[in-house]
């Protein structure tokens, strides 16, 4: 299926994203801001559920109503105003979630609240994995895991069924293997779709190599790292020799395989830091952390002589505070200059 094919689908299956009042809230705040305004709201509703349902004690009531209109503030600022959440408040989300699950499993006389918890923790495992990463939301999770798990196990739902008894026999053994299992694989899923839709936003189809998105990305990582550790940053822009004769004489599949590996000899040939990205056609650029522009002439010198197509190429050290395409100026004077002394 081609790219056509998949937006296609995509536009009649996820038909409702195009909602007007959605779109409208989209152009103004992020997909985390509204994914996480959506749970809010969510879960403040079920807490005005539990409040109409008048058999909780004082202390349930307040601390629920709390809750609730704590979860209605950001829902509300996102959703009717377009305001963007701070990331910082979808991770108190989850260890709020975590608490309120702990104290209905481990502590409350609720069977309903507590199985709902339950089965709402794979969903927030998934949450945790898409917008935190592995990093944050594995540590985050075992906590959770561990502290819902031992909830489960030792609080008044936990242990073997009793026959006649009211609560005991709620959670058995099997009930929190299941738990810990799906919430990991939950959460393994939302790391894994995570990366590949960072992959595929930041990397060429054809080539492999980053595309303008992804050379974006890592010029801006590789400047904050220049600039705290006072390292040298070069980048070189590269353009194929004869590149149009490959494709009118040989057909444009030809021309794709060309480039194709140029950029897998590139790749095999660089250091393991730098980053090689298409810029479009025949079109490439170089990024060499570490590396002042005389020592980037040398190593680009030497790739020149092993790879299997020529090409030409510019090269300069990027200065403090410039921005991409000012350094992509002045490598494109560097190259028509070195294209004109061979």
């Amino acid at each position: 299926m081609g790219q056509q094919d998949v937006r296609q689908a995509d536009s009649a299956e996820l038909g409702w994203l195009n909602a007007s009042w959605l779109m409208r809230i989209r152009r103004r705040t992020s997909t985390y801001s509204i994914v996480t305004a959506i749970m809010c709201a969510f879960f403040s509703i079920l807490l005005l559920i539990e409040l109409l349902e008048r058999d909780m004690s004082p202390v349930e009531v307040g601390f629920s109503a709390a809750l609730m209109a704590a979860g209605f503030v950001p829902a509300a600022a996102v959703l009717l105003f377009g305001r963007r959440i701070p990331r910082y408040w979808g991770l108190i989300l989850v260890l709020v979630h975590a608490a309120v699950s702990v104290y209905y499993i481990g502590f409350s006389s609720g069977r309903q609240n507590a199985v709902a918890n339950v089965q709402e923790l794979p969903v927030m495992a998934m949450y945790l994995a898409w917008f935190y990463g592995a990093r944050i939301g594995r540590p985050v999770e075992i906590a959770i895991l561990a502290a819902v798990g031992t909830a489960m196990v030792f609080g008044p739902f936990g242990g073997d069924p009793i026959p006649g008894a009211a609560a005991a026999g709620l959670f058995g053994a099997a009930n929190v293997f299941g738990l810990v299992v799906m919430s990991w694989i939950c959460l393994e899923i939302g790391f894994f779709v995570r990366h590949r839709v960072r992959v595929e936003a930041q990397t060429d189809p054809l080539t492999g190599a980053l595309n303008r998105r992804g050379l974006v990305r890592q010029m801006s990582e590789a400047l904050r790292r220049a600039s705290r550790t006072g390292r040298p940053l070069t980048i070189a822009l590269i353009d194929l020799d004869d590149f149009k004769a490959v494709n009118d004489e040989e057909g444009h599949e030809a021309g794709d395989a060309v480039l194709k590996e140029l950029v897998r000899q590139w790749v095999s040939l660089s250091r393991v830091g730098d980053r090689v990205a298409r810029l479009g056609g025949d079109e490439f650029v170089m990024l060499l952390p570490d590396t002042p522009q005389s020592g980037a002439a040398a190593m680009l010198e030497r790739m020149h002589e092993l790879t299997s197509h020529p090409w030409s190429w510019g090269a300069v050290q990027v200065q403090e505070d410039e921005t991409l395409e000012d350094a992509l100026r002045r490598a494109d004077a560097e190259m028509y200059r070195h294209k004109r002394g061979r």
